[in-house]
């Protein structure tokens, strides 16, 4: 069940099994690059080898996929820029390439304050 503008978070498997331990965190923060609103992301990856996230855009963005691949033990973060690119809409799926049961989904809409488009 969807929330207000769409708002969904599904998050399936458990990455902590077999010695594996890795997370997607996703909140709303200003992009330097555009200063405006975005879905700023932290992939986190505390396992013993790299692993490589790939974000896929279902709606709104025709560009993409994007992958990135973390080391063992850190974590980087990223943009996803639904305001400049989407009128603050956003879809996008997180799967990770060490398990193909793991995923975390994202879908809703930014608010700016300003009119906005329909999704």
């Amino acid at each position: 069940m969807t929330g207000p503008n769409r708002f969904l978070r599904r998050f399936i498997g458990d990455a902590s099994k077999a010695g594996r331990a890795i997370e997607v965190a996703a909140r709303f923060a200003v992009e330097p690059g555009s200063g405006k609103t975005a879905v700023r992301f932290r992939l986190t990856n505390t396992s013993g080898g790299p692993v490589t996230f790939t974000i896929r855009s279902h709606a709104y963005r025709t560009d993409g996929p994007w992958t990135c691949t973390v080391t063992a033990g850190s974590s980087r973060e990223g943009w996803f820029d639904a305001v400049t690119y989407a009128d603050g809409w956003y879809d996008f799926t997180v799967p990770a390439d060490v398990d193909g049961t793991w995923s975390r989904l994202y879908t809703g809409h930014i608010e700016t304050g300003t009119p906005s488009v329909t999704g």
